[in-house]
């Protein structure tokens, strides 16, 4: 755990400081509201679509996660999940944006089969700014797209449902990262931030006539890339005259020094969350909660325990649906009152056996050596590949394909490294199992550590 919290920690404070030095790009282009139309295409607005009064819609809730999905936190999801339905009486769902390294992928298909949506996070999440900032369709239909793939391949997700993607630090290449995702066949980013259009906070949009307010973080998005829809990262701020964070895990400065998180009480967490939800819910525009998991596994159970009390707030309200992005997409290209929606409701529960991923041959895959170097450990729904899966440095066919294009669920790859999968113990023997119980027990470590050193390292 140790490791990705103190890479996600170091990880944000680049954001901030980058943000703090980079001058805001001003985004120029404006939306000819009588030629960009729904379904297709929305302009962006402080307003709901279609002239809809905000009392009339419902108040959406994005909950997404960003990261890795490993063992060690998926009990906290369990608490979130926990007997929470929307008002029609369907589960919630959240968005996770799934990064490889010390991702489960069995986990992953059980979070799926809960109705939450997985994205793409890219597969190495490289702590290199510069990196990130590069101005190549291939790179980002490598990053965004293999890792779409191994979702796909360990998890059994279709490809066509894994539709969105968030850069990591949330820093895109511009125009090449939604060209790129438009060539992959996605459909939405959650990349870009805004503190211009807080309050009232802007709806989700097309950018049929590109990014239309301001670019914090170059380079910018000048082109236009029709259908593809933005979800704006809209920050959230702690308190009347408080600071202003980007995640809401990243509000409460001096953000490295970890015993100020031990100093927050239920209550502070809850008038948080609740202070930023009634900015949105003046105007009934979906409501984002951007987070990462690790602040919910610090010792102070109060941060957790806050966050519960809100979302138990949020279940007594009977406007209030806590979806996944796509479904809040889906409810955009077609918006509905809530008196609309007692017979026709989109957020409607995925109960058939199309929306389902089943795990039929779970497997915990084991390997001496990887390219980041080290010892993996990784959960699959399938047979393990002889290699720990790494970013391909070549242009291979399935990252090119879109979701329209069939593609194999047997992993391919050419990296060059001797195979180090340790053989499986014939299946249903005593030593399989005693196997199997080990390398279980070992991906669970496996998600300590690199969480320690990822988050604190």
């Amino acid at each position: 755990m140790f490791r990705q919290i103190s890479i996600t920690l170091l990880a944000a404070l680049l954001v901030l400081i980058h943000t703090l030095v980079a001058e805001p790009t001003l985004a120029t282009p404006t939306c000819d509201s009588e030629k960009c139309i729904l379904p297709d295409c929305l302009c962006m607005s402080t307003m709901p679509p279609m002239g809809l009064k905000p009392e009339e819609i419902p108040q959406m809730v994005f909950l997404t996660f960003d990261d890795a999905v490993a063992d060690v936190m998926y009990p906290t999801y369990q608490k979130i999940f926990h007997n929470r339905t929307n008002p029609n009486g369907c589960n919630i769902g959240m968005t996770f944006y799934v990064t490889h390294e010390g991702t489960n992928y069995r986990l992953v298909n059980e979070l799926y089969n809960r109705g939450n949506e997985i994205a793409s996070h890219t597969v190495t999440h490289k702590m290199d700014y510069d990196y990130w900032t590069n101005t190549s369709v291939e790179f980002w239909q490598r990053e965004a797209g293999y890792q779409r793939y191994l979702l796909h391949t360990h998890s059994n997700i279709p490809l066509n449902k894994i539709q969105g993607f968030r850069a990591p630090f949330l820093q895109t290449g511009g125009d090449v990262t939604h060209g790129a995702l438009r060539k992959l066949g996605m459909t939405f980013d959650s990349s870009y931030t805004t503190t211009q259009f807080m309050d009232p906070p802007i709806w989700p949009f097309t950018m049929d006539y590109g990014l239309t307010h301001e670019c914090i973080m170059p380079p910018c998005s000048k082109d236009k890339h029709p259908g593809l829809w933005t979800v704006p990262m809209i920050e959230f701020r702690n308190g009347e005259n408080g600071a202003l964070c980007k995640m809401a895990d990243t509000c409460f400065p001096p953000y490295l020094t970890r015993p100020h998180f031990a100093n927050q009480t239920a209550k502070e967490v809850f008038d948080y969350f609740m202070f930023n939800f009634k900015r949105f819910n003046k105007t009934r525009a979906p409501f984002s909660i951007n987070q990462h998991m690790y602040w919910f596994l610090l010792e102070n159970q109060a941060i957790l325990e806050g966050f519960l009390q809100f979302l138990d707030h949020l279940g007594s309200l009977d406007y209030v649906y806590i979806v996944p992005v796509s479904k809040g997409i889906e409810w955009l290209k077609n918006p509905k009152t809530l008196a609309e929606m007692q017979t026709k409701n989109v957020f409607s529960c995925d109960s058939t056996s199309d929306n389902m991923a089943p795990c039929l041959k779970p497997q915990v895959c084991y390997y001496t050596t990887s390219i980041p170097g080290g010892t993996r450990f990784m959960g699959s729904c399938n047979s393990c590949p002889a290699e720990y899966p790494w970013l391909l440095d070549h242009d291979d066919e399935f990252m090119m394909q879109s979701t329209s294009t069939k593609v194999e669920t047997t992993l391919t790859t050419t990296q060059a490294l001797p195979i180090t999968m340790q053989t499986t113990p014939a299946t249903g023997s005593a030593t399989h199992l005693g196997y199997q119980l080990v390398i279980s027990v070992l991906l669970v470590v496996q998600g300590f550590v690199l969480s320690f050193f990822q988050f604190f390292g």
